[in-house]
């Protein structure tokens, strides 16, 4: 399984890269793509801390098995809810921000009760492992976007 850890270390490494864009393949920059997926990880750890563990509700979806089980996200096709896509151009300064607050709220999750969950507009309710895989395939996708741009 990927390591959010060493994610969040590629894309510092990526951090010179954020003004490349590749048309054919995103209409979006590497920093977009870098920074709405660090808005998706602190929005969702920090969800992780808000939620009342006795009020989880598991439930099966065909769409949370197919994601979680083979990551499969279709490029171009599922809209982000507002509060994920970067308001501005992302720079290096508001894309560093964004990595050190998920570096910090990642030590924070490790913490909470198993059952702490978010509940993903899609998918429903997602525990803490849950939506920590989540994570790291919802980045892993769009590392792979950045990858393709910058081929």
């Amino acid at each position: 399984m990927i390591k959010i850890q060493d994610q969040l270390q590629k894309i510092e490494s990526l951090l010179p890269e954020i003004n490349k864009e590749n048309e054919n393949v995103s209409k979006a920059s590497v920093g977009w793509h870098l920074e709405h997926s660090l808005l998706i990880l602190n929005g969702s750890l920090k969800g992780l801390t808000m939620t009342n563990p006795e009020n989880y509700k598991p439930k099966f979806s065909v769409k949370k098995f197919i994601f979680l089980n083979f990551g499969l996200i279709p490029r171009g096709k599922i809209k982000s809810p507002k509060q994920f896509i970067p308001l501005e151009t992302p720079t290096k300064d508001s894309i560093e921000k964004l990595l050190n607050l998920a570096k910090e709220r990642l030590e924070t999750v490790k913490n909470l009760p198993l059952e702490s969950y978010i509940t993903h507009p899609f998918l429903g309710d997602l525990d803490k492992k849950t939506t920590l895989k989540f994570l790291a395939l919802h980045t892993n996708h769009h590392l792979k976007i950045v990858n393709d741009i910058l081929k």
